[in-house]
This record gives C-alpha cells, structure tokens and sequence, in this order.
C-alpha cells in the first residue's frame, strides 16, 4: 500500500482517499450491526426507507373491508407499490449487512495485512478510490432509517431519496471503474461483485420505492390510489428492467439474486392482499402482481444461464489445467529421454570398448 505522503497535490489526494475508505467501510460494517436493533424492534421500524411494520397488513385489510371503508386513504392503506413481504425485507438487508461486513474485512486483509498488488491498484485506482463516496451514502441511508419518526418523516423521506441517487448514480460508475484480478476468488465476490453490486440493486430499489412516499408524505390526500396504481406498474417496469439489464450486461449473479430476491418479496406481499381489492380496476386488476411475476420469472432464468456460464468457465479452465498438466509432463518425459541418450553417449565416448586380443598373437615382451 502506498504510504500515506502529503508531499503534493496527488499524494495528498490518495492519501485522503485512503483515509476515507478505510473509515467508510469501517462505518457502513458497525453500523449495520447497530442498524439491526432497529429493524426488529417493535412497530413502526424500517431500515433506509422501505417500510417493514406496514408490510404485514392483513389485519388491517380484513378490518378496512368488514367496515366497508372505500375512501381514497383506505384503499391506499392496503396497497404500496412495489412493497416487499416483510420476511423478504429482514432476507434482503440481512444479506447486504453480511456482505458489508465481509467486504470490509477482506478490504483490510488485501490492503493491509496480507497485501496484494492488483487489488490495491484495482480499489484504488483514478475513479475507484472514491469507492468511499457510496459507502458513504450507505450510512447515511441506514441512519435516516433508524431516526425516522412522524415529525420528521417528511425530511427523512426526501433525505433518503436523494441518497438514494446519489448512491446509485457513483456506484455504478465506481463499479464499472473498478477492475482487478485476484489469486482468492472470494476477494472478488466480496468487493466488487459483493458489496458493491448489492449496493447497487438496493439504491436502485430505494430511489424507486422512495419515490411514491415523498409524494405521500408531502401531502396524503394527492397520493391517491390512482396515483398508488401508476406507481405500481411503472416502478415495477422500471426497477426490474434496470436490474435485469444491468446483470446481463456485466453478468453480475449477485444482482440478478438479489432481484430475484425482491421480486419474489413483491409477488408474496401483492397476492397476500385481500383479491376483492386487487382484482379491480384500483389495483390494475392483478396487473402489478402479474408484471412481478413476470420478471421475477425472467430473473430466474437468467440466474440459471449466469450458473451454467460459471460452472462451464470452471470446468474449461480445469480442462485448460489438465491439459497444461499433461503437456508438462510429456514435455519432461521426453526430455528425461533425450538427456539420457545424451548420458549413454557421452558415457561410450569416454570408455571406448577394449580391443580382444586374439589367440594367436604372441605377447610382446
């Protein structure tokens, strides 16, 4: 690792960036530690802005629909665009607080530890070393979600959709900057296509779930269920698209399981409302849920190809390996042969074969 030097502008610059990264990293593992308090602590909780208490609602359906109540609140009540089922939600962040965790330690082995050159290049490259910049956007989505309250929901929520931006926007960018090899696969699948493609689908599933609650808590009454329905079906276009396209692309597993993963939180949490609400024309008439499923069904499949592509790629190097193997060893065999030819040559040249002496040749005195 490069010593930290403030002996000119450039040194100066990486030396920062060192510096942030490590304390970025640092931040987003023990703050997601502390973050799970908050997300099983009693209603209301969250984790960044995606609602968790509101999510297993069928009580408060069964009670809406025994009173009859069919106002625009009421219906909105029971419905909130692309919301994932609440055991999806502990699922999909438990996941990415694992990650983080992973990924920062690796981060500090690689770094400092047990060093490895084209890591260090590849984290800390002209663009990638700004990788702290999203991490940072991390925190503070994860602190907004465990200081929300009625009072400040408002700021919060717009807050949480501007990171949300921003995050994706830079890690995106910092992703396809970001390039290395390393001899331990699982450095790889720790920063890069760990932490950082998980990072990348939940800032994109944050801005588009976020979207609809900033309308929401600006003013209630225009977040009508129209409205409710529209976000429904775009956002879920929207996000899945984007999620999909970005995982064939650069064939990003991680984000391509992640989206299968909220998908299918998606799907269980729409078909678990009450069918006399979601059959209507209020709720596009099982269209969400049907856009859903779709996607998530195009997920799977994609998911499987990635699985195939990777288990082919290993077989082929093992196959590659093999081959250099054997090569090596006919290689060696046949020079073991022509070394030894060499010797028995050499040998017969240095110990000529003694003349007979025939039988009637009288010694010589």
């Amino acid at each position: 690792m490069e010593k930290f030097n403030f002996n000119g502008g450039e040194n100066i610059l990486k030396s920062i960036c060192w510096i942030l990264s490590y304390l970025s990293w640092l931040l987003v593992a023990v703050n997601n530690l502390a973050s799970l308090r908050y997300m099983y602590k009693d209603e209301p909780n969250q984790i960044w802005n995606i609602n968790i208490s509101g999510t297993s609602n069928k009580n408060l359906n069964e009670f809406l629909e025994d009173l009859n109540l069919v106002t625009e609140l009421s219906k909105l009540a029971r419905y909130i665009p692309i919301q994932m089922d609440q055991i999806m939600i502990y699922i999909v962040y438990n996941i990415w607080i694992i990650l983080s965790i992973i990924g920062c330690v690796v981060f500090i082995i690689k770094t400092l530890f047990k060093k490895e050159q084209t890591v260090i290049d590849g984290m800390m490259g002209k663009f990638s070393q700004f990788h702290f910049f999203p991490l940072i956007c991390a925190f503070i989505l994860s602190v907004l979600g465990e200081i929300i309250d009625d009072e400040n929901s408002y700021d919060v929520t717009n807050a949480g959709l501007t990171f949300s931006l921003f995050g994706v926007i830079s890690m995106v960018f910092i992703y396809i900057m970001t390039d290395f090899t390393t001899i331990d696969w699982w450095a790889e699948y720790s920063l890069k296509k760990g932490t950082f493609s998980c990072l990348i689908i939940l800032f994109w599933y944050n801005f588009c779930y976020s979207i609809f609650f900033a309308r929401y808590v600006a003013d209630p009454i225009k977040a009508t269920q129209k409205f409710a329905k529209g976000c429904g079906m775009a956002f879920s276009l929207l996000f899945g698209i984007g999620s999909l396209a970005f995982s064939v692309v650069f064939k990003d597993i991680m984000i391509c399981f992640m989206n299968i993963l909220i998908y299918y939180g998606m799907v269980k949490y729409y078909f678990d409302l009450p069918i006399k609400s979601r059959s209507t024309k209020d709720f596009n008439e099982n269209g969400d849920g049907a856009m859903d499923l779709l996607i998530l069904i195009c997920s799977i499949i994609w998911f499987l190809n990635l699985i195939i592509e990777m288990v082919k790629n290993e077989i082929h190097k093992l196959s590659q390996q093999i081959l250099g193997i054997g090569q090596v060893q006919t290689l060696s065999i046949a020079k073991i042969n022509y070394n030894t030819e060499q010797i028995n040559l050499l040998s017969n040249n240095l110990n000529p074969a003694t003349p007979t002496k025939s039988p009637e040749e009288p010694d010589k005195k």
